[in-house]
């Protein structure tokens, strides 16, 4: 397999290092870091995050539980080298999640892949968790978040975008693969528990330069609705289980 097949289309990642890290930690973070405790009111051992970015969150995490130690692994230089400069504790890796190095087999007892699962394809969706569950220790803990739809739907999506009025290539990113077909997945590679806690996101967001990006609106059901400039009503859920 060539990279193109092992990394997807995606390329909407340059904001990571031009914004630099928040100076308040993301709600999502704050939550994952609440489902962590709920499992164990002390984590420990290494952690794993894939599409670790520059390590925001692992520097987040890592400062709410110092007894792990952090593993990042993404598929750009760019954000590997600014992430070695701002969090030397961490190890960076250049790995996609498709094709990881034989070294994490049964490494981990914390994994997490925030945001990335809607970038892969319905025929690399099966890898992608049977990556992440190998990388795991038996008894460890799993944690995705990504967009989920509760109708039993799967879409699959692409867009393009126009800079200073040039049409760039396509771009994957926003898949919404349904709850059933995550479950179904999972129970294939031997997972039977899992739980999917829907992640309501409560503070404004303005929209951003980069139309793809998230921002809120208000709706009916919720005050605070993710959307992006696809028009696309974005509803996150962690996806969670121990490792059986």
């Amino acid at each position: 397999m060539n990279l193109t097949t092992l990394t997807s289309d995606y390329r909407n990642y340059d904001h990571y290092i031009r914004e630099g890290w928040l100076s308040q930690p993301k709600e999502s973070a704050k939550r994952l870091a609440e489902l962590m405790l709920n499992h164990h009111p002390r984590p420990a051992g290494k952690a794993l995050d894939i599409g670790c970015a520059t390590g925001e969150l692992m520097a987040y995490l890592g400062a709410r539980f110092p007894e792990l130690s952090f593993t990042g692994a993404d598929v750009f230089d760019e954000l590997l080298e600014t992430g070695r400069r701002l969090l030397p504790s961490a190890e960076f890796v250049n790995a996609s999640v498709l094709e990881l190095p034989a070294s994490f087999k049964n490494r981990f007892d914390v994994v997490t892949a925030i945001g990335v699962m809607s970038i892969f394809d319905e025929d690399q969706l099966t890898l992608f968790w049977k990556n992440l569950l190998d990388s795991t220790k038996v008894g460890g803990w799993l944690a995705v978040l990504s967009p989920l739809n509760e109708y039993g739907i799967d879409a699959i999506i692409r867009h393009r975008k126009r800079r200073d009025g040039q049409l760039l290539p396509w771009e994957s990113g926003w898949n919404v693969f349904s709850i059933e077909t995550i479950r179904e997945v999972l129970r294939s590679l031997g997972q039977h528990e899992v739980t999917f806690d829907r992640f309501v996101f409560e503070p404004v967001l303005l929209p951003k330069p980069d139309p793809i990006r998230t921002w809120t609106l208000p709706t009916r059901d919720h005050p605070h609705q993710l959307t992006n400039g696809l028009k696309l009503l974005v509803d996150h859920y962690f996806i969670t289980l121990q490792k059986q």
